[in-house]
């Protein structure tokens, strides 16, 4: 048996710096690259509220990402600039890996450290 893992990412940073957006980022680009990534992806923030902001972002933005809607565009850029994959590609993984994350909410990780 072939165990393979994958590395730790640790973003750390001042209050206001752009966490958040980092963070659904990264989080969003692994899940245009493999809708079914959730399952083995787990984000840990500080606080409760910060991971229920998370996930609302994550969760917001996909949809956003998957409509093309204005307020996502950002994003959108970042995951294309990250993946380097095309928009209509990512817009369409989006709608996917965001019906699977509705479908499976169980496994959408985002936890507190506490």
């Amino acid at each position: 048996m072939v165990t393979m893992t994958k590395p730790l990412t640790v973003y750390k940073a001042s209050a206001g710096s752009g966490k958040t957006f980092t963070l659904a980022t990264e989080y969003i680009s692994l899940l245009v690259e493999n809708p079914l990534s959730y399952k083995n992806t787990l984000a840990v923030t500080f606080t409760n509220k910060a991971t229920e902001e998370m996930k609302m972002r994550i969760l917001s933005q996909l949809y956003g990402i998957w409509q093309q809607l204005p307020d996502s565009q950002g994003y959108l850029e970042a995951v294309a600039r990250k993946t380097k994959l095309e928009p209509a590609l990512i817009s369409q993984q989006a709608g996917i890996a965001l019906q699977h994350l509705l479908g499976n909410y169980n496994y959408f990780r985002v936890e507190t450290i506490d």
